[in-house]
């Protein structure tokens, strides 16, 4: 008795078409759980800054110092005019920083904090005051003098704040009045603030000032003004140096494995060791009289420190989650590819395993965000991609008639997991690496396929 072959189904039938449509909604419908992990990255990333500011607020904000400034009372000589302030930055000024570093824990989140020691002099030349203030068109008042300091979290001093003065000490006060300088430190943080999360961060700055009487009489005459600040500040995430002068030179060193150095000028020499840094800058003002419109020129000598890592696990594990569809649709396509090879011999793959193959590919992401919370994204993803790809490999060999082929998609998971996460570590390059693999990936597709249609 003859036995006659099963007949192959042609490629182009109706069948085919339609299965081919249908896996192309399958894929678009698995963008749904895609965008509900990213929501999901996006809410746990929410918790982890209300874990961090839980410590910020009862330790410190991030700080950012404007070292002492002279304030003189004045009145433009304008009809009408409301008593302003003059900004008198000291001709030399040195500021140097050393942070006390440590990690703080809430649940599973944490947080660097630090306290600062920080160390202030400088000297306002007698004759650079009168130089300045012979330049006013308006009426000063000297005997109203004050010399102020500002940060950007005053809560976070340690101790009563004293500054000496041609050897004398004064103790400073809050001084709200000074509105310039709050506002200075403000639109300092502005840039910073967008990055780091802390644009809803509570402004809680008020200046610093305390009492400095000049006169520049017969009876008084006006002398050279020296003095030094010693304080300690506890800050968290980033610590700032708004060091202002003729001439000022400023360094910041902590026990930091990661700085990031940011601000208005980067340093002029810095060292960064195993597990601590050093920094130092030199900066310059053309002029040492500021009136309040003028703060602007302050800003130009800010330096921070970050202490915040270049990238977290939430910001990694939420642009892996943007390369989610090119995963998903590369292995749907390449277990389609599969299943072309077996329509010759009258197999097929059931729609079924198509989804629950792009609902493993999802719940990879699931697994990546909660395991980096706790262990790093580095290994978390190393974890995650073995778990999705031996679970998948299996399941391959389970409805697959030979083991070469599972292992074969298995190889391309591999491969595809592997290209992702170095395009995420390319960062610069990203864009154009990811091209051109995906021209090759392209290329290699459409030979198969047409390789395979035509056989």
């Amino acid at each position: 008795m003859e036995v006659i072959p099963p007949q192959r189904e042609p490629k182009h039938s109706p069948s085919f078409v339609a299965k081919t449509l249908i896996l192309g909604l399958i894929a678009l419908l698995l963008l749904i759980p895609l965008l509900m992990v990213e929501g999901l990255v996006s809410s746990r990333q929410y918790e982890g800054r209300k874990a961090t500011q839980e410590i910020t607020s009862r330790w410190g904000e991030s700080q950012n110092i404007l070292t002492p400034v002279l304030v003189v009372p004045y009145t433009p000589d304008v009809k009408d005019a409301q008593e302003s302030a003059l900004y008198l930055i000291p001709e030399e000024v040195s500021a140097d920083a050393v942070l006390d570093i440590e990690n703080r824990h809430r649940s599973i989140y944490e947080v660097a904090v630090y306290t600062a020691h920080v160390d202030l002099s400088g000297t306002w030349r007698a004759e650079e005051i009168r130089r300045a203030l012979s330049e006013v068109k308006g009426t000063y008042d000297l005997s109203r003098a004050k010399v102020a300091l500002s940060t950007s979290d005053a809560t976070g001093y340690r101790d009563i704040v004293r500054i000496k003065v041609n050897g004398k000490e004064y103790k400073m006060k809050n001084d709200p009045s000074l509105s310039t300088l709050t506002t200075c430190i403000d639109d300092n943080y502005g840039d910073l603030m967008e990055v780091t999360y802390l644009s809803d961060r509570d402004v809680t700055s008020a200046p610093l000032s305390a009492d400095l009487p000049l006169s520049d009489d017969e009876e008084g005459a006006l002398r050279d003004l020296s003095f030094s600040l010693k304080t300690d500040i506890a800050g968290s995430e980033h610590f700032g140096l708004l060091a202002v002068g003729v001439s000022a030179k400023s360094s910041i060193k902590g026990n930091w494995p990661d700085p990031s150095f940011r601000g208005k000028k980067l340093p002029d020499d810095y060292s960064i060791n195993e597990g601590d840094f050093e920094a130092r800058w030199s900066t310059f003002a053309e002029d040492n009289l500021l009136t309040e419109s003028g703060q602007q020129t302050l800003l130009r000598n800010s330096h921070f420190v970050s202490l915040l890592r270049p990238v977290d696990n939430y910001a990694q594990t939420e642009r892996s989650v943007k390369y989610g569809i090119l995963v998903i649709a590369l292995t749907l396509l390449s277990v389609y590819l599969v299943e072309l090879t077996l329509r010759r011999r009258g197999g097929s793959i059931n729609l079924l395993s198509y989804v629950l193959t792009g609902l493993s590919l999802v719940l990879f992401y699931t697994l990546l965000l909660s395991m980096s919370e706790v262990i790093g994204f580095g290994l978390a993803y190393l974890i995650s991609a073995v778990m999705t790809i031996g679970l998948n490999t299996i399941y391959f060999r389970m409805i697959l008639p030979e083991t070469r082929k599972a292992l074969l998609l298995g190889g391309i998971m591999t491969l595809l997991y592997l290209i992702i996460y170095v395009l995420m570590q390319l960062e610069s390059y990203a864009l154009l690496i990811g091209s051109l693999v995906l021209f090759v990936i392209l290329a290699i597709v459409m030979y198969i396929s047409a390789k395979t249609l035509r056989d």
